[in-house]
């Protein structure tokens, strides 16, 4: 065979190989394993390494968001607080990437593994995995969290039950003092997944004036996930006591569908909110929304400045 055939022929090979690398490594095929979790996690609980790296690692592995997050609580002692809390913020972000990514079979796995046995109790890494991580994750790619947890659970008996205790077990945690109020925040998110028959009334408790901002937070958060026509007149009826952030995600909660936006606008018309508060992203949301009914009312109201 002539050297420069056989030299083509290899360049072909080798682009070949390449080329199926890559395909693999998009994928999440073959690219790492849970061997290589185990190192990449050592190197997460890394204090001494600067954070942006850590953070890159989580980033650049999404196919080893169960194998790491297994890696992360891996030999964990229940009773060392301490070190739980250590590792908690690299749980949250790889649960919360995931979330975002919003991908059924992957969500399936994490839950699954967060969502404690029935006999034992809800811990803290659960709670913010579940709640600051897989459910507001899935809230911030624009799904409904309550939809998508349906569909996780359904034909896994086993997962069905134990998700009808995690929600007892999270109204427990979200009003114990004694926890963390970061994870009572995350614990008031799961609880949004339930309906308002069952939770709409201790979340609302954290609407009312003097509860702590952060808390207030959570409650608005697992209100804008539950869907009820009562909510959005319970995070209305606090809004001139929220901070400014909480004004914000009311905001963004009552926007989120048809029915909100309508008793948004009603409560603009009353002066209970202000077209001040709105900003002019919002503003121009409501005068330019692809509804007719919404957007001839928000005209009437606040003029039609944005085009």
């Amino acid at each position: 065979m002539p050297r420069n055939h056989t030299s083509n022929l290899l360049i072909i090979w080798i682009l070949v190989t390449a080329l199926h690398s890559a395909s693999s490594a998009a994928l999440g095929q073959g690219a790492s394993s849970p061997t290589d979790a185990a190192s990449l996690a050592r190197q997460i609980l890394d204090d001494g390494r600067a954070e942006a790296d850590r953070k890159r690692i989580v980033a650049d592995n999404p196919q080893l968001s169960l194998p790491l997050l297994k890696a992360l609580v891996a030999d964990m002692p229940a009773a060392d607080s301490k070190e739980e809390y250590r590792r908690i913020p690299w749980i949250w972000r790889v649960t919360v990437a995931a979330g975002k990514r919003n991908q059924i079979e992957e969500l399936k796995a994490i839950v699954d593994f967060c969502v404690p046995p029935m006999t034992e109790p809800l811990r803290d890494w659960q709670a913010v995995g579940l709640g600051g991580g897989v459910i507001n994750g899935i809230g911030l790619s624009g799904g409904w969290p309550d939809e998508r947890i349906r569909a996780i659970v359904a034909g896994n008996p086993d997962l069905i039950q134990r998700w009808k205790r995690l929600l007892k077990e999270a109204a427990v945690m979200a009003d114990n003092q004694k926890v963390f109020k970061g994870t009572r925040y995350d614990a008031l998110r799961i609880l949004g997944v339930d309906s308002w028959n069952h939770r709409g009334a201790q979340l609302f408790r954290y609407l009312v004036k003097g509860v702590d901002d952060e808390l207030q937070q959570g409650a608005i958060g697992g209100l804008s996930d539950m869907r009820s026509p009562c909510v959005a007149q319970a995070i209305v009826s606090g809004f001139s006591h929220y901070d400014p952030e909480n004004r914000g995600f009311a905001l963004k909660a009552l926007l989120r569908d048809r029915d909100r936006t309508f008793l948004l606008l009603e409560a603009i018309d009353a002066g209970t909110i202000k077209a001040a508060d709105l900003g002019s992203e919002r503003l121009a949301i409501l005068i330019n929304n692809s509804d007719s009914s919404i957007r001839e009312r928000a005209r009437q109201l606040l003029g039609g400045g944005a085009n």
